[in-house]
């Protein structure tokens, strides 16, 4: 579905990813770990077309990515969630979300400073929205609310529904459990599986390997922007050496 080719990106001339190859399979958790430094944000962004790699390829779906815009990345069906959120926080909860969903609707962007009417004249918005909700209660009970004023676990749930609302078939998400108890990012966690069951795959960078080794599928381990390890959760904790080197030791 997702294949990466030799891919380098570049800031300046400092290189943050270096030579990257790998790969995402329909309806897959694939993690991807590491030090603060390795370059997995800047491998994300590098995906969503916002720092394209200066070599190798990205394809989606046979079809090449590199090179292409972020808005033309995510019509193809990938979203980002960013690493902190990149919420609108003096809107509310609800424009946020209608403007997840802005690509499927481009002629009709003024109709998004008017919600309820557009939310009127949209079923298929409607039911999007309804499907973030029963992911999220918090967030239907929060409609109105400013995105600002929200929990962080509340806001990392919005910055979920709001890619949600543009039905990808990917997810990418970095560093999701940032700033959450551990109680939250357990939640954050379980809802990526319940995504995964309903058919959407997911690139994960997560700072708390082993929650992301406990429901990916496969993981990639990266240092000093390269690929330095990869298998499956099971491989990778039983490497002493990789537990040792880049999880922290023995959990």
């Amino acid at each position: 579905m997702l294949c990466l080719e030799n891919v380098t990106v570049a800031y300046g001339r400092v290189r943050a990813v270096r030579e990257v190859s790998l790969a995402v399979a329909p309806e897959e958790i694939v993690a991807v770990l590491g030090p603060n430094g390795a370059g997995k944000s800047s491998l994300l962004r590098a995906i969503a077309g916002l720092h394209p790699p200066i070599e190798g390829t990205i394809l989606w779906n046979g079809a090449r990515l590199d090179g292409l815009p972020p808005s033309r990345v995510a019509q193809r069906g990938i979203s980002l969630i960013p690493e902190g959120r990149q919420l609108l926080g003096s809107m509310t909860v609800l424009d946020n979300l209608l403007l997840g969903g802005y690509l499927h609707h481009r002629r009709s962007l003024r109709h998004l400073l008017a919600p309820m009417g557009w939310l009127a004249r949209r079923p298929e918005v409607q039911a999007r929205l309804r499907r973030v909700f029963d992911l999220f209660p918090q967030l239907e009970e929060r409609q109105r609310q400013m995105a600002g004023s929200l929990s962080g676990g509340e806001q990392q749930m919005l910055a979920i529904g709001r890619a949600l609302m543009a039905e990808p078939q990917l997810l990418l998400l970095d560093e999701p459990s940032i700033g959450l108890a551990p109680n939250l990012v357990r939640e954050i966690l379980q809802t990526l599986r319940q995504l995964q069951a309903q058919g959407v795959t997911i690139l994960l960078v997560e700072q708390d390997a082993y929650a992301a080794l406990r429901i990916a599928q496969r993981a990639y381990i990266m240092e000093t922007g390269r690929i330095v390890a990869e298998g499956t959760p099971q491989e990778i904790l039983a490497s002493p050496q990789i537990r040792s080197a880049y999880l922290g030791g023995v959990s």
